[in-house]
């Protein structure tokens, strides 16, 4: 499918990434103004929101051809929860560094009391883990949504190639008698 509908193919695939984005954002706003909640893009909601995505773009792309490959919907998984992670990166960068700089003075003091119990000098610790948290963030949780996308995109992969060779096998035997 990925050679005969590429454009098909990876539209489809971004399109469900900028889903996953835009709701985890959309969840993490109401969030915070609903539960007063502070900035939560990892936990459980968030995930289930990333696999309830990744499920329907499955179910689109088997749409759209049948005999899609189980590596072509790993792949749109993968590629849907990357680019909706990086949807989620942008939100968290703005919210540290505009919306709420004393969410991220926070957790610098935190780290460099760890770093200080750790035995690390307290006076350049302070600043280094100020210069690194924003991009620190970013990737860990860059790292988590593609983990987490790759594990759903496997197991929705799974059970629709499993669908098949069950449908296949009815068939078949129908098809005999």
């Amino acid at each position: 499918m990925i050679s005969e509908n590429s454009h098909l193919y990876w539209s489809k695939s971004l399109y469900w990434g900028l889903e996953i984005g835009a709701d985890i954002v959309l969840y993490c706003i109401v969030a915070q103004w609903w539960w007063d909640r502070p900035f939560d893009v990892s936990g459980f909601v968030p995930y289930m929101i990333m696999s309830v995505c990744i499920c329907l773009c499955h179910r689109e792309l088997i749409k759209i051809d049948p005999k899609i490959s189980f590596a072509e919907l790993l792949l749109a998984g993968l590629c849907a929860g990357a680019s909706g992670s990086l949807i989620v990166d942008l939100y968290a960068a703005i919210y540290v560094k505009a919306y709420d700089p004393a969410y991220m003075e926070q957790m610098v003091r935190q780290s460099a009391e760890l770093a200080s119990q750790m035995g690390y000098a307290d006076g350049d610790m302070t600043e280094s883990v100020r210069k690194v948290f924003v991009p620190v963030l970013m990737f860990s949780t860059t790292m988590m949504y593609i983990f987490v996308s790759l594990i759903m995109s496997a197991f929705g992969a799974f059970l629709v190639n499993l669908r098949k060779k069950h449908n296949n096998g009815n068939n078949n035997s129908k098809q005999q008698q």
